[in-house]
Order: C-alpha cells, then structure tokens, then sequence
C-alpha cells in the first residue's frame, strides 16, 4: 500500500501565537523550525511513499524540497481547503492511502507510521491518532478511497469520528504517547522540552588515591 503524508505547516510569522507569553517572535520560529525538520526527518524513516508539505509560507516549503519533500503553495481558504488540496496532489501521484500529520506533533515515530498503516492494511478505513485530551486529531490516516472530509480544528477528533459515521466507514484510533503530543500552548512547550533537551553530564568524581587526607 502506497502511504502518502501530508504535512500543513501554518506561515511562520503566524505560528505558534498562544506561546507568546513564554517566547519572543524569534523563539517562536526557531521552535516551528525545529519540530517542522523533526517531522521530516522521521517521516522520511518512515514506511511512506512520499511526503507533502503545504503552506502559505515559501521560506518553510523551500526547506521542504531541499529535504526531498513535494512542496504544495497553499491557495487560501484555511487548513481543511490546504488539505484537500494537498490530497488532490497525493491521489494524483498514486497515492493509494494518506497520513495527515501536523508539523507541531514532533515526538511522531517511525513506529508510529507503521502503526497506523498496520491498522489500514487490516480493514480500517480512517485511523485517527487524538491528542492527550482525546479533543483533537494528531494524526489521520485513511485509505485514499474514503471520502472523508477534512475538518481539523478545535475538537477535531469527534467531528471526525462523526463524518467517518455517517459516511460508513470503518475507524480505528491509535493511542500513542508519542503522538499524543502537540506543542501549542505553555504546559506542551515544557513537556516537550523535558523530553528532548539532553540531560546535564553528571559531576566529575574527585581521583581516587593517596591525596585525600
């Protein structure tokens, strides 16, 4: 089964204003960069056929094709209108399922991706990956024949688990700690740091030998 992720990255003058309490502009970008190249780089470990990035943002999709990802111009109308344009291009390619994966979700694993391709391999139509508080969506994945729109936003998961409903289709959810958490506000940004910076050496011992008194 050919996986295609999508990857929507907001512009990087726009990103990430709910931790504006705690870091400058600068800060803010430097943190958008660093979990944007974490996701391509464990993407392109990952079991997919490819890899799409789409935003608004020509500094961030520049450093999409230099990482050997298809870089998508976003037209307007909103992260759900940037996905369906992204999984047009993903269809077109021969995508035969999809991986929606937002850039803010930097602990995803390539682990994580077989998962939820295993899923899709054994019957499930959609798999939805939802955030520590089960609100929101952190990963989708669905076999390109589903019809199910995309409405990522406040309270997410639900909506979609809603749409695949109605729409009879089989899902599945993935709960996984590493795709769990997204860096959107104060209490993540610490979680997240806690659990990437390198811990500190331990103290040297003093030599051993006949100095001591």
């Amino acid at each position: 089964m050919k996986l295609h992720a999508i990857v929507p990255v907001k512009a990087l003058a726009l990103a990430k204003s709910r931790l504006a309490p705690v870091l400058a502009p600068a800060e803010r970008r430097r943190l958008v960069l660093d979990m944007f190249e974490r996701v391509l780089a464990t993407l392109g470990r990952a079991c997919v056929s490819a890899v799409w990035v789409v935003s608004a943002d020509p500094e961030l999709l520049a450093l999409a094709a230099a990482r050997r990802a298809n870089p998508i111009a976003e037209r307007g109308g909103g992260l759900n209108a940037a996905l369906e344009q992204a999984r047009r291009a993903a269809e077109a390619s021969g995508a035969q399922a999809l991986v929606v994966v937002p850039a803010d979700v930097p602990l995803l694993t390539p682990a994580d991706i077989g998962a939820l391709l295993a899923l899709l391999r054994g019957g499930a139509d959609v798999v939805l990956a939802p955030d520590e508080a089960g609100r929101g969506t952190n990963a989708l994945a669905l076999r390109a024949r589903a019809e199910l729109p995309f409405s990522f936003g406040e309270g997410s998961a639900e909506r979609h688990l809603r749409l695949a409903a109605e729409r009879g289709l089989i899902v599945r959810r993935h709960h996984s700690p590493t795709l769990a958490l997204d860096v959107d506000d104060p209490p993540s940004l610490a979680r997240y740091r806690a659990l990437t910076m390198p811990e500190p050496a331990p103290p040297a011992r003093p030599a051993l030998g006949n100095s001591c008194p």
